[in-house]
């Protein structure tokens, strides 16, 4: 986004917040620390845990019951008001982010995709990383058709490995799971590693799963069952992708489904690719879900869309970045 777009979007924000005081969806994947983070996606569980100390001083953490009573009956929230969510569901939520949680009293909730759980596979973009990002000798070129077109990419030098890294996550973030699913066994080929991942970056087991769902300072919520932009697919088949993760979870726990976030999330105003779209609206309140959240800048008030909620993607912020963040989210 531009400077003149920045500009734009927070004026926008800053009249909107004057009108009426704001909450603000704050959006966490990982808490754990990684030799190497490409996607920008872990918090150190150092940072996580100053940041929660700041969140629970001075600002009102709401929990998923209260956050959705505000939303479903359009109640102006409380004073500086901000819930706590996380994507993907990998294992440091359950080992390092919630004893934290636990630590400061401060409720979250957890979007979970489930096509992994219980599985040593991981995410595809970390598979990704794994292939291209780590030791191993790689051929100098990459041949791969994805979608039944042909790409060739250069792999002799880092600098073009990492270049191809990041070209293929941009490709393959917009395509079918099938799709996903072909290039990677394409990739596991080229590269002579297997689909065997890291326990670094594994998701949650069942058993992990059921008990957060069962601590006091957690909620459970869907996210897909195999993680891909959901505004690709047409109306019947994101009906099934969302429906299965919630029928998963809900066989799993025993308990209802309310809760809903679309993968990547990001909204686009021009062109035809789209994380979510009309139909993801139509399927989500098909399906019973109650409050459905995106991954893009803003803040909620009574009049937001409770089925593309914003939400502010936390990086890796030290106590004094984290802070002026913050600072600049509620303002008005």
């Amino acid at each position: 986004m531009g400077n003149v777009s920045q500009k734009v979007f927070s004026v926008m924000h800053y009249v909107a917040n004057k009108v009426q005081r704001p909450a603000v969806v704050l959006l966490y994947h990982r808490v754990t620390t990684l030799q190497q983070d490409p996607q920008e996606l872990s918090v150190t569980p150092a940072n996580f845990n100053a940041q929660l100390t700041h969140l629970a001083s001075d600002y009102h953490v709401l929990d998923a019951d209260r956050f959705l009573y505000h939303v479903k009956n359009k109640k102006p929230f409380p004073e500086r008001s901000v819930f706590i969510t996380f994507d993907d569901g990998y294992a440091d939520n359950y080992h390092e982010a919630l004893p934290l949680l636990t630590k400061h009293e401060v409720p979250a909730l957890f979007y979970i995709t489930t096509s992994k759980i219980n599985t040593n596979y991981e995410l595809w973009w970390d598979d990704l990383e794994r292939i291209l990002l780590t030791d191993g000798n790689l051929p100098p070129e990459l041949h791969i058709t994805i979608n039944g077109q042909s790409w060739q990419y250069a792999t002799g030098t880092l600098t073009a490995i990492r270049q191809t890294y990041y070209a293929l996550q941009q490709v393959l973030r917009f395509c079918k799971p099938a799709m996903i699913e072909s290039a990677m066994e394409q990739l596991y080929e080229w590269s002579g590693k297997d689909a065997n991942g890291r326990a670094s970056h594994r998701l949650m087991t069942w058993e992990e799963v059921k008990a957060m769902g069962g601590a006091n300072y957690a909620t459970i919520g869907c996210h897909t069952h195999r993680h891909p932009a959901v505004g690709m697919l047409s109306y019947e088949e994101q009906y099934t992708e969302i429906g299965m993760s919630k029928e998963i979870l809900e066989g799993a726990l025993g308990t209802p489904q309310e809760h809903f976030s679309y993968p990547f999330g990001g909204r686009k105003f021009l062109g035809s690719k789209r994380y979510y779209n009309a139909d993801s609206i139509k399927a989500c309140k098909a399906l019973g879900l109650q409050l459905v959240t995106a991954n893009y800048y803003g803040q909620v008030h009574t009049w937001s869309n409770p089925y593309a909620l914003p939400r502010i993607l936390v990086r890796d912020w030290p106590i004094d970045v984290f802070r002026r963040h913050m600072q600049q989210f509620f303002k008005y």
